[in-house]
């Protein structure tokens, strides 16, 4: 996903075997969960050639015939994380608030310089998801926590992202509840939203992580991990 020319290489395997697209999903990410001063070069270019230049290559391989058309369908899955900041996570959070913008732009794009309104596009805000992206990030275990933050099954997402679909319409999809009001934690005055930090431990839960997907070759192995508890 992070090469421009394996993704045109795919697309036109794709476009030859089954046709155009008319739907998009943009999903692919990866995370470092280093502090900023322990990420190198490469963990950097890795989550923005991922998370945030592979959304330019697949738009520019299947965009220009949803144009042609003026129909399609653009999923956009970003990140709460695109929306606040978090210790540990610095280059995550600002490659997928890149994409926020990404997604905005294209929009306008859309609607007023090709006008293909017909092209909709969504997108996704998710907050934890059990993957093995973030498998090893580790919250606070009380039952409020939980009540108040779960985790989604990604179900959850494949669902809400069919409806989109089956809506035909633009919309941004927050998911769960609680991150409808993550964008409101930057007008919050600063103790209220260090409160927030403390409360849901957001600047700690990446201190145990290990990055288990997306490992570079040099990166090595992935370490044994089955002495760990959930407690951890």
């Amino acid at each position: 996903m992070s090469k421009s020319e394996e993704v045109e290489a795919v697309a036109k395997k794709v476009i030859e075997e089954i046709g155009h697209p008319t739907v998009l999903v943009n999903n692919a990410a990866v995370a470092q969960g280093k502090l900023i001063l322990d990420l190198s070069p490469e963990d950097v270019r890795q989550t923005f050639e991922v998370n945030t230049l592979a959304h330019f290559w697949t738009l520019k391989a299947f965009l220009p015939e949803m144009i042609k058309k003026k129909s399609g369908h653009i999923i956009t899955v970003a990140s709460i994380g695109g929306l606040v900041g978090i210790a540990q996570m610095t280059d995550y959070n600002a490659s997928k608030a890149a994409i926020i913008s990404l997604h905005e732009s294209l929009r306008y794009e859309l609607d007023k310089r090709y006008h293909t309104p017909q092209i909709r596009t969504s997108l996704v805000i998710p907050g934890h998801i059990l993957t093995p992206l973030f498998s090893t990030v580790r919250f606070p275990n009380s039952r409020l926590f939980r009540f108040c933050f779960p985790s989604l099954e990604p179900i959850t997402v494949v669902k809400a992202i069919i409806a989109a679909l089956d809506g035909q319409h633009s919309q941004a999809i927050y998911l769960p509840f609680f991150a409808n009001f993550t964008s409101l934690l930057r007008l919050l005055p600063s103790f209220l939203r260090d409160f927030a930090q403390w409360f849901t431990n957001a600047d700690y839960a990446m201190e145990s992580f290990t990055k288990v997907s997306g490992r570079r070759a040099d990166e090595g192995p992935l370490p044994d991990l089955s002495h760990r508890s959930k407690s951890d």
